[in-house]
């Protein structure tokens, strides 16, 4: 497929042009030489043609009249160095601009690449398609159908693409819902079973603290008849040490 020309490279050509006539004489609309600004709009000019419109016509700017003598004038020292890196980017951006065109050429006859060989898979020129011999007998179609039937496969697969990533995207978000589903019931089945558990040792609590309160009743009972059998028997070795046998 031909190469064609970048629109950002477009858009700096016609960014440095632009530039080039801000620093253009509005007199002679040449390059500037020796550039002077008028104190009052700020245009610049070569202090020769200023000098000349000043002594030869009137004392007044040319371009926004108002009254101007040689010894207002504004020397612009700087403007020279501006003015040829200016130059410098407008040879880059010529040179550049060749380049592309000369990418566009057919290296034999140097002329521009309009046909392309179906057989050969390749771009040439009108004069390789008629009269080269190279591509005789073989299948041509128009660079530029070519190229716009590629660019609109490539549109298409590139739609192509983008519905697959869509879908892809779409199946991530319903893996992910369905990942924090089965978390949320796992959470929620743990909460369950924690609070089962929790409820089963509260049982357990209950009925511990009810048969440990029997137990203790039972354990103060006997531990009162035992006292109280203890002090009977003490009563009665007591009294078979201490009384007669008529008593």
């Amino acid at each position: 497929m031909a190469a064609r020309n970048k629109p950002g490279n477009k858009h700096d050509d016609h960014s440095v042009e632009t530039l080039a006539e801000v620093f253009r004489c509005f007199i002679c609309m040449e390059k500037l030489r020796d550039a002077h600004l008028c104190p009052h709009c700020s245009k610049l000019c070569c202090y020769v043609c200023i000098r000349r419109w000043l002594t030869e016509q009137r004392s007044q700017c040319p371009h926004c009249r108002a009254s101007l003598h040689l010894h207002e004038l504004v020397n612009c020292r700087w403007v020279e160095e501006v003015t040829q890196q200016l130059d410098t980017l407008q040879a880059v951006s010529l040179n550049g601009n060749r380049d592309e065109n000369d990418r566009d050429k057919c290296s034999t006859h140097l002329e521009k690449l309009s046909v392309y060989c179906w057989t050969c898979r390749c771009c040439i020129c009108h004069q390789c398609a008629l009269w080269g011999g190279t591509h005789s007998g073989h299948t041509f179609k128009p660079l530029d159908e070519v190229y716009e039937q590629h660019v609109t496969q490539i549109k298409d697969e590139v739609a192509q693409l983008r519905r697959r990533l869509m879908e892809l995207i779409s199946i991530v978000q319903e893996v992910e819902r369905n990942v924090e589903s089965v978390r949320s019931a796992k959470d929620e089945r743990v909460r369950e079973i924690r609070n089962a558990v929790e409820l089963m040792i509260a049982r357990l609590d209950s009925q511990l603290k009810t048969k440990l309160l029997t137990l203790m009743g039972q354990k103060d009972t006997l531990t009162q008849e035992t006292e109280q059998l203890e002090h009977l028997l003490h009563e009665i070795e007591h009294q078979l040490h201490t009384c007669t046998r008529s008593e």
